[in-house]
């Protein structure tokens, strides 16, 4: 045998065994009910998406066997999912007893978003970033500059120079250029004028985050300190730079944006508001953009929903005066809201957050977890349940209006942001974003889905490292309104 042969047996030897100790379930655990190894490793290698492996490998722990929680291989270790919205409650409502794990690996997903932040801070550092963050979204929602951005999508879907009313775009992308102008202009405080023009920002974080999600460093996180990526760790560097320029810009050119506010806090050290910034970025490019995307998708296959919230909005705004904060609100658009909620339910942007850890042994509800145990809130698993939702895999916004027996059971199983005193900061900001640009595009446009879509026969999401759901290549046919 020559030596490259024998090296490359003897590395698959030891990857195997290394795999095999790895993804044994510790004693401890043994009790509880856990996701078959193989089944996991084939869906992380062939890079099966979240969504997708949700359904077919963890949801009929909960939908056929009545499991509120199952064990899970990821990342290379076993964790819980929580699969049942009582026992998350018991979890997320507990700081201290739950508090957020800090990551054992190495993953440069960590590196990345940093542990200074509000989603990785506990105790009275994370009491800190959440008072600060809330303040800041609390200061106003930018529907104006919703409703600016708005028309700049406008521009792109249908050119001034061209005649034709009809334009078939890719939305997935417009969806995360609107996003992050949104982001950059009202909260970051800097114009990326995605909109209107390719963003080597934008091109450099996703090419990133694309590197990030390579499936073997996901599965075995210790071959980043074995064999570390240089290249890739560069670029993310290099890209943190780059965030850390925008903070210090905003320090030589403050404004009326979240980031100026942020910056007046003089408990916030530089580290704190560079990784709350990449955060925030985060959640404002790929989170909204995704959820926007899903809505656009089902008023799409479902004309005669879009039909009701187009009526909606014409009844409440007319067809052309600006919005502003009351006219967007959820009480002004009952039906409208009830579409989003149901596609932020139905394909939630975040499948599940950061772990918890349990500081001490605890039971919940029937099942003991050991101390110092990894628990994951399945949000995409809440969002799915037959015994909740009846028909999960429907699209239909008017369970959301309905006033029945099951109306509390729903509205505290919709946890699209999250529950408890960690819940997203951003909630209110974001529901109103999607609004404001739905308003805009219900006024201008009617849509539908072209014939040859690749989600002709259901949405298909990107693989993402962040176990996000996000539609890619979604083509949509906007045909411009006449009045």
């Amino acid at each position: 045998m020559d030596p490259v042969t024998l090296w490359w047996s003897f590395f698959s030897l030891a990857a195997a065994f290394v795999i095999f100790q790895l993804s044994t379930v510790p004693p401890h655990l043994r009790h509880l009910p856990r996701v078959p190894i193989l089944p996991l490793l084939v869906s992380y290698l062939s890079g099966e998406v979240e969504d997708v492996r949700i359904k077919r490998l963890i949801l009929p722990y909960a939908n056929e066997r009545g499991e509120g929680l199952v064990l899970v291989w990821a990342l290379g270790r076993w964790m819980i999912h929580i699969l049942d919205h009582k026992l998350a409650v018991e979890m997320t409502e507990n700081l201290l007893l739950y508090p957020k794990e800090l990551p054992p690996d190495g993953l440069l997903l960590w590196r990345f978003i940093g542990g200074s932040n509000i989603l990785m801070a506990n105790g009275d550092r994370w009491k800190k970033h959440s008072r600060v963050i809330r303040d800041a979204f609390n200061l106003s929602i930018p529907v104006d500059q919703f409703a600016l951005l708005s028309k700049n999508l406008f521009d792109v879907i249908n050119p001034p120079s061209e005649e034709n009313d009809t334009h078939t775009v890719d939305f997935a992308e417009l969806a995360q250029r609107f996003a992050l102008d949104a982001v950059g202009s009202s909260v970051l405080g800097y114009n990326f004028d995605a909109i209107r023009t390719e963003s080597l920002f934008v091109k450099e974080y996703n090419g990133i985050m694309h590197d990030i999600a390579n499936p073997l460093y996901l599965i075995m996180p210790f071959l980043e300190k074995v064999f570390p990526r240089k290249e890739v760790i560069k670029r993310m560097d290099n890209l943190v730079d780059k965030f850390k320029m925008l903070l210090q810009a905003k320090r030589n050119d403050p404004g009326d944006d979240m980031m100026t506010f942020m910056l007046k806090e003089p408990t916030m050290s530089e580290e704190e508001l560079r990784d709350n910034m990449v955060i925030l970025f985060i959640a404002g490019h790929d989170t909204s953009a995704g959820g926007l995307s899903t809505l656009i998708y089902f008023l799409a296959i479902h004309p005669e929903i879009q039909a009701v919230a187009h009526e909606e909005v014409l009844r409440i705004l007319g067809p052309t005066a600006d919005p502003s904060v009351d006219t967007l609100s959820a009480a002004s658009l009952p039906y409208l809201n009830a579409c989003i909620r149901e596609a932020l339910r139905i394909n939630t942007p975040i499948s599940y957050i950061v772990p918890r850890v349990n500081a001490e042994a605890v039971t919940l509800g029937k099942y003991y977890i050991p101390a110092n145990t990894s628990l994951i809130y399945n949000i995409y698993a809440v969002h799915h349940r037959n015994d909740i939702w009846g028909d999960p895999n429907t699209f239909r916004p008017s369970r959301f209006l309905e006033k029945t027996e099951r109306s509390s059971v729903l509205k505290d199983a919709w946890v699209a942001f999250a529950s408890g005193p960690r819940q997203c900061p951003a909630r209110n900001f974001a529901l109103y974003e999607q609004r404001a640009l739905a308003v805009m595009l219900l006024r201008e446009y009617k849509w539908t889905l072209p014939e040859n879509s690749i989600h002709k026969n259901g949405l298909k999401n990107a693989f993402s490292p962040f176990a996000l759901t996000l539609p890619h290549d979604l083509h949509i046919t906007f045909t411009k309104r006449k009045y």
